[in-house]
């Protein structure tokens, strides 16, 4: 059980720091953005090549410290956001995360196929853990876990700040109304750019804390189910639109994701039932969430004029 919850928090966290950014897209932009797990893959092998000792097979040997490799991995993932926004931001919606999927099963190919950078599909081992030298392999994931929350409340705290300033009231604006927001005057695809690169940079961070985590990646490690399709259920479950939606919405879905293993077990041939038993936990969790709780479990509240209440 305390492998479990250590397990939990690191996870939850890596989630949560994704998870925000997917919302500063889809709850307060409006993005549909479906290229999260090739951002997110991005920030890991980032992290991952320069925080490694030199090793045969692929690009490393860097030996940088852990919040050098995670930093630099979010400005890589955000540099490829700008990138993906400068291709598909003026598409329409249903376009838009269509070309966005393409994009990031792109960036996936180019990590399975360029052994010189990734090795391949055999993947990047022995990725440092901080302070798993100091505590031991006992308390390695513990401590990790205090880091990675530690991580998310900084980000929680600075992109709070963001989207309660005038930038964040704009960028609301833009989701409800896009023309009313361009004849007063602010420039739609601008504010679009700028959440879209912010918010990929708190993936690859995301996917990045997550490296550290598992201390082995491949190609598989981020999967369009698992960064893309999980957190959207998140942002979702969590409430769209609220930074503490988000948090909450990722230890929910991913203590249910994980939890429904340790009761698959208990089934007979559990191997072959617990991805469906996953997916039949997290989905029943998403219907009871939207049937009693429409926005979330935390849904984001509109601010009402006091003129308008007092007509009520």
């Amino acid at each position: 059980m305390d492998a479990y919850i250590a397990a939990l928090l690191c996870m939850g966290a890596a989630y949560a720091i994704l998870t925000i950014g997917y919302n500063l897209h889809w709850g307060y932009t409006g993005l549909f953005n479906l290229a999260v797990f090739g951002l997110a893959a991005a920030g890991g092998y980032t992290s991952v090549i320069l925080t490694t000792p030199a090793a045969g097979g692929h690009l490393g040997g860097f030996g940088l410290p852990y919040i050098v490799g995670i930093l630099a991995g979010a400005v890589v993932a955000g540099l490829l956001g700008a990138a993906i926004g400068t291709v598909t931001l003026r598409l329409e919606f249903g376009f838009f995360a269509i070309a966005t999927l393409g994009l990031g099963k792109f960036v996936i190919a180019v990590f399975k196929n360029e052994k010189w950078l990734t090795n391949g599909v055999w993947g990047i081992g022995g990725i440092p853990k901080p302070l798993s030298g100091v505590v031991g392999s006992a308390y390695a994931n513990w401590a990790y876990g205090g880091i990675a929350v530690l991580i998310l409340i900084v980000v929680y705290y600075l992109v709070q700040k963001l989207v309660t300033s005038p930038w964040g009231r704009v960028q609301m604006a833009i989701k409800d109304d896009e023309h009313l927001t361009q004849m007063l005057g602010k420039n739609p695809w601008r504010y679009r750019m700028e959440s879209l690169v912010i918010g990929s940079m708190l993936m690859g961070l995301g996917g990045a804390v997550y490296a550290h985590y598992q201390g082995y990646i491949n190609p598989k490690s981020y999967t369009d189910i698992m960064w893309a399709f999980l957190p959207l259920l998140m942002v979702v479950g969590g409430g769209s639109g609220n930074n503490r939606g988000s948090i909450l919405g990722a230890f929910v879905i991913w203590g249910a994701w994980s939890l429904s293993e340790i009761f698959a077990g208990y089934l007979p041939i559990a191997s072959m039932k617990i991805p469906h038993i996953r997916t039949l936990a997290v989905g029943l969790l998403i219907i009871a969430i939207l049937r009693w709780r429409p926005a979330g479990l935390i849904g984001r509240k509109r601010a009402v004029s006091s003129s308008a209440s007092s007509k009520e």
